[in-house]
């Protein structure tokens, strides 16, 4: 087929192409609920839509993100006298590369970093002191161990791209985290993880999410127990990486109730619209939630008797209470076969719990901690939760795709490759079915699987399989509009 300009619109007309049908339904998002954060929230995440012109939700996800590693240290949440638990959230935001992750990261994240480079600052001069104590306890002639000088505990909440075993262990030394990355990829692309590893890992994770506990026992070093903690992760990843991971790991995320946990969103991509702006002179939106994210921090851990964390519970008032149960028993209604949530039961299941937890974070953010969550609170994060839940349901269906269905996409996809590199060498785009079954991706190189997903993206109108004019080879040619598409 004679490359076609996709702009030429007389090419399209001679081409005499008819319109391309979509392999499946593209659904695009609401639009992210800026306004149930609290006012300084949503002016700062506002601001910095403005000048990064990156997704609104992966912005959002971000100050959630901040907001919940600030809260956590101290505050909790109890919905009623017996439920009870952490405000920690996990957060996870699927964009491609080239979406900003790691601008906004930056831009909200830099008030926990100077809290963290305050922390060791203080550390050095602790562990100065605890020095010289040591020092004088040791020259002692009646030593009694119970007087020994214990070490400072440093505390050290970032966490980037930790392992899952590093991240225990530096649990047990200071019970609070916020693993935050831009870069996920770290994370999920470790080709050391067999699904036994795997499994553990994301155990570990969700009995962090629960507020623990942890008992780890392994040869190479000391045992690690953690009773109580508090963890928050923001984590940003690109759709292929991801993807890739739960295959490699065979499904586990989900069959283990990782995913359920996360507040996830794969928005759409801003890309080709974000046109150059001037740097503002400042961001005085940002610099005020910064201030408060940093009044939060300056608020120093609690621990008991017996070395484990303590935080307050905040209660709901009795009219968010029930806010709050009349959305618990929607989300369980919509778990029913043929409703709403049928098909996101694992994330459903944990949705009620996390609107709570959202509603903790609002709450402590903007008012503080002496007053119970108002039903005001409570409303805006069962909004924040719906919209959650929507894009579980849109992720779904998007990456649910059946065998054929995924078959067909990733032919497409290596024949649009295949023609822009065919494009860049000024070669002559012509591409045989043989050789598409020998080039083409590994799992497509069996006749029935190709034939099969030949067919699919021929029956959408995406491309003609042809006999040759006086040729016995079948020629592949690829719809114009399908180039434009992916162009």
């Amino acid at each position: 087929m004679a490359s076609l300009d996709p702009n030429d619109i007389d090419q399209w007309l001679a081409s005499n192409w008819p319109k391309p049908i979509p392999l499946r339904k593209v659904e695009r998002p609401d639009d992210y609920p800026i306004a149930c954060f609290p006012p300084l929230a949503r002016d700062a995440i506002a601001e910095v839509v403005e000048y990064s012109q990156a997704p609104d939700a992966l912005v959002g996800g971000c100050a959630l993100t901040a907001i919940s590693a600030a809260v956590q240290t101290n505050y909790s949440v109890q919905r009623d006298a017996k439920l009870k638990g952490p405000a920690s959230l996990y957060v996870m935001t699927i964009a491609e590369s080239g979406q900003r992750k790691s601008s906004v990261d930056t831009h909200f994240m830099s008030a926990l970093e100077d809290w963290q480079r305050r922390q060791e600052q203080a550390a050095k001069v602790a562990a100065a002191e605890y020095l010289n104590e040591l020092r004088e306890w040791e020259k002692g002639d009646d030593r009694d161990e119970a007087d020994r000088p214990k070490p400072p505990r440093v505390p050290r909440m970032l966490r980037r791209d930790d392992t899952s075993e590093a991240l225990a262990i530096a649990l047990s030394e200071y019970p609070v985290a916020a693993v935050i990355t831009a870069e996920a990829g770290v994370i999920f692309s470790s080709h050391s993880m067999n699904p036994d590893t795997v499994g553990r890992a994301l155990a570990q994770a969700n009995s962090m999410w629960d507020g623990g506990p942890i008992d780890q026992g392994r040869v190479s070093r000391e045992r690690v127990r953690i009773e109580k903690m508090r963890v928050t992760m923001g984590l940003q990843v690109q759709p292929e990486v991801l993807a890739r991971w739960s295959e490699r790991s065979g499904g586990l995320g989900r069959g283990i109730g990782f995913f359920a946990r996360f507040l996830m969103s794969e928005p759409i991509s801003t890309i080709g619209t974000r046109m150059y702006r001037e740097p503002p002179n400042g961001m005085p939106r940002l610099a005020t939630f910064h201030a408060r994210i940093t009044e939060m921090l300056l608020a120093p851990a609690q621990f008991d008797e017996n070395d484990q964390l303590v935080t307050s519970f905040i209660p709901l008032s009795d009219e968010a209470r029930r806010v709050w149960i009349d959305f618990h028993d929607s989300v369980e209604e919509a778990q029913n076969p043929d409703h709403a949530y049928a098909d996101i039961r694992d994330v459903a299941s944990k949705a009620a719990e996390n609107a709570a937890r959202i509603a903790c974070c609002f709450h402590v953010f903007e008012h503080g901690p002496q007053t119970p969550i108002g039903p005001h609170t409570m409303r805006k994060a069962c909004v924040l939760m719906r919209w959650y839940l929507d894009e579980a349901i849109r992720f779904a269906r998007k990456h649910g795709a059946t065998p054929e269905l995924a078959d067909a996409e990733l032919l497409e996809g290596w024949l649009i490759g295949h023609h822009k590199k065919l494009a860049r060498e000024k070669a002559a785009d012509t591409l045989v079915v043989n050789m598409a079954r020998q080039l083409g991706p590994n799992r497509l190189r069996s006749r029935p699987r190709l034939d099969g997903a030949l067919q699919l993206l021929q029956d959408h109108r995406r491309i003609r399989v042809q006999r040759g004019e006086g040729s016995k080879k079948d020629y592949i040619q690829i719809n114009p509009q399908v180039l434009a598409e992916w162009s």
